[in-house]
């Protein structure tokens, strides 16, 4: 007997899905399309420099134009980004990158008036869902150590935290899904 083989292309995660926060706030969460450059770009310019710097690992005061490219750009596992919206207005944005699907990196940035409304968690979680699905075996997050509520999440998810780099101040989230 043949065993039907699933195809990953109709998953949910190619669509919008409607998911509920551990708040009860309802979000939509769907794949970035290259048309969404423009609300990309508009989001970054609502979070805080230390948003972006938990984001980036860098100092950035604005996001260039080759990052936004990137984010903008689905080509699972070397990019895929997720938005999660409340009503039109986009207030989350993860992204997935890895130089194969077995090991991926995710990065999360939350506009600030949504941070403790449980966006940041249950868009995590869909994303781990997505990358698990997809054949990823570990999920990674590099923090800067100052972004306690990111590492907290994480924890709280089950992602194992260690030091990375002292000096840079930076711990590592892993989780193996």
């Amino acid at each position: 007997m043949a065993t039907a083989s699933k195809d990953l292309s109709t998953t949910m995660f190619e669509e919008e899905a409607e998911l509920f926060t551990r708040t009860g706030e309802r979000i939509r969460v769907r794949p970035v399309a290259l048309e969404d450059r423009a609300l990309v770009v508009d989001f970054f310019h609502h979070v805080t420099l230390d948003d972006l710097r938990f984001r980036f690992l860098s100092s950035l005061k604005e996001v260039d134009a080759a990052r936004i490219d990137a984010i903008c750009t689905a080509n699972y596992p070397r990019g895929m980004t997720f938005l999660a919206f409340h009503g039109p207005m986009l207030v989350a944005i993860a992204t997935l990158a890895g130089d194969e699907a077995v090991k991926v990196e995710v990065a999360l940035s939350t506009l600030p008036d949504w941070k403790g409304h449980g966006v940041s968690w249950t868009l995590l979680d869909h994303v781990v869902r997505f990358a698990s699905e997809h054949g990823a075996k570990e999920i990674t997050s590099i923090e800067n150590g100052q972004n306690r509520a990111a590492i907290q999440i994480e924890h709280e998810m089950g992602f194992g935290i260690r030091l990375l780099d002292a000096s840079a101040g930076e711990v590592m989230a892993v989780k193996s899904v």
